[in-house]
């Protein structure tokens, strides 16, 4: 994997390309620019996995975050907006995470509102629509969760499916489990997401 990354303004600094290791974010390499000198990380990679380029490992909020694979990706953005405006081409696996991502704000979105709206009904001792307020929240959030089931299931093809079954379906039941895994293409389950999942479906086997 060729990563090329583009940063307007950046004239000297450290920028470092990190990725999760036994659970936490670790830097995997680094650069130092001077005089705007291009930045270009090379990294061995067997499957597609996230990954994050950060110009400060002190803040947590200057990452941004990308799904890398094999091949030339190019990221695109600026100093003042690293990580609310930028682009990401070369990569088929970010740019399907990324539509999915738009989904899952949409979701969100609606349940922050829902989350405000059920505050001010609260302060203002409104109990009967408080409660329907609620039982949109929980319908809300059930929409969500058939969503990403579906999507899984679905897309049993694509690289970002084991990493939404980790983060979504860890604590499910065997059957979702087991129904998830089998929707996967062999590729897939072969994939570094793809192995930690299965190590998840047996876990719930042993218990």
């Amino acid at each position: 994997m060729n990563v090329n990354i583009n940063i307007k303004n950046f004239k000297k600094g450290h920028v470092y390309l990190q990725k999760v290791t036994d659970s936490a974010i670790v830097n995997i390499d680094s650069i130092f620019v001077k005089n705007e000198e291009p930045i270009i990380f090379e990294y061995d990679i067997d499957s597609p996995e996230l990954f994050y380029v950060n110009l400060d490992i002190s803040k947590l909020d200057n990452r941004i975050e990308f799904f890398g694979e094999k091949g030339n990706i190019t990221i695109d953005t600026s100093l003042e907006k690293f990580n609310s405006d930028f682009k990401i081409n070369g990569s088929y696996n970010d740019s399907i995470y990324r539509e999915y991502l738009k989904i899952i704000k949409q979701f969100n979105n609606k349940k922050l509102d829902l989350i405000e709206l059920s505050f001010n009904l609260s302060k203002a001792n409104q109990v009967d629509s408080l409660v329907k307020v609620q039982k949109n929240l929980e319908t809300l959030n059930k929409s969500q969760y058939l969503y990403n089931l579906n999507y899984v299931v679905s897309n049993g093809d694509r690289f970002i499916s084991p990493l939404i079954a980790i983060n979504e379906f860890s604590q499910a039941s065997k059957v979702i489990k087991d129904t998830i895994r089998k929707s996967m293409s062999k590729e897939v389950q072969e994939s570094m997401y793809g192995k930690i999942f299965e190590k998840l479906v047996e876990k719930t086997k042993v218990n």
